[in-house]
């Protein structure tokens, strides 16, 4: 009987080819190769997912950029002069600020830094979405975004101010609050992207020094500009009901941040309450949140 080549003995008294245990190894070389290859091909396909998700995001930032309102000059000028790295002198100051803005421009003393319309709002509203109702601006931030508000909370979770899928979604307003902000507490929410766009960068206030020098936010809607004082940054549960609650009684509020919070400082306005939210990763459903008061002249 003939015996296959592959198992043919050479002079040495070695066999020809490879025996079956030769093979094995061969294929569960090439598995395991192939394995490897597929883990880089999809993760460079994620990188490639991010990186467009992150160009998208900037390039819709940029066109919308032609409808961003203009603080007041009087605001700009102020702002341009607070260098203090104490929180109550740079409130003072801000306060002072805001107080010339409104008197040279008759306000109504309602909060309101100015009565003069955004067009840039009122704007987007025609041309874009209707569901946009203002735009929301931090400074030494990326924070500087319009805001919308749907019928649920999760609609702009994944879609941009165009409605359209994005990773990023959108800044928007909780379904619950009123459009004007009347509401004790209007919670605005944004996500925590890894290149700290959109909502990212509310970690910034976890630093002391930074909370500490950053004292100020600014509100625009179609009719009206709104000062915020930022007083308290905060990391909290999703389902925490005094934080997440649009008729929060300010005074209790405020007594909860006070206990709570992080970084704090006492606000000096009288105003209705501004919750930014965000999530977190210290814990199992964390959320940072970022509370300011709209200012009072």
């Amino acid at each position: 009987m003939s015996v296959p080549r592959q198992f043919k003995q050479d002079g040495k008294g070695c066999t020809q080819g490879s025996p079956p245990g030769g093979i094995m190894r061969m294929i569960g070389k090439a598995i395991l190769i192939a394995i490897l290859l597929a883990a880089v091909s999809l993760c460079g396909h994620k990188l490639w997912r991010i990186s467009s998700q992150y160009t998208e995001e900037a390039q819709i930032k940029d066109e919308l950029s032609r409808y961003r309102p203009e603080l007041p000059i009087a605001q700009i000028a102020k702002e341009a002069e607070i260098k203090t790295p104490d929180a109550s002198a740079g409130i003072q100051d801000q306060q002072a600020g805001l107080t010339d803005a409104a008197m040279n421009d008759d306000s109504d003393q309602s909060g309101e830094l100015t009565r003069v319309v955004n067009r840039g709002i009122i704007d987007m509203q025609e041309e874009i979405n209707r569901d946009v109702i203002g735009w929301l601006t931090i400074p030494n931030t990326k924070i500087d975004y319009p805001f919308v508000i749907a019928q649920d909370n999760d609609f702009y979770l994944r879609r941009n101010i165009y409605k359209k899928q994005a990773a990023a979604g959108s800044i928007f307003m909780d379904y619950r609050c009123a459009r004007d902000l009347s509401d004790s507490n209007t919670i605005i929410y944004g996500h925590n992207m890894k290149n700290r766009s959109m909502f990212g960068e509310l970690r910034l206030f976890a630093d002391r020094g930074f909370f500490e020098s950053n004292v100020s936010g600014t509100l625009f809607v179609a009719d009206n500009t709104y000062a915020l004082e930022i007083f308290a940054y905060m990391v909290v549960r999703a389902d925490d009901k005094r934080i997440y609650d649009p008729s929060a009684d300010r005074e209790e509020l405020l007594e909860y941040a006070r206990k709570n919070a992080r970084q704090f400082r006492e606000p000096s306005a009288a105003g209705n309450i501004v919750t930014l939210s965000t999530c977190a990763y210290e814990f199992s459903s964390a959320r940072m949140v970022l509370l300011a008061v709209i200012t009072q002249p």
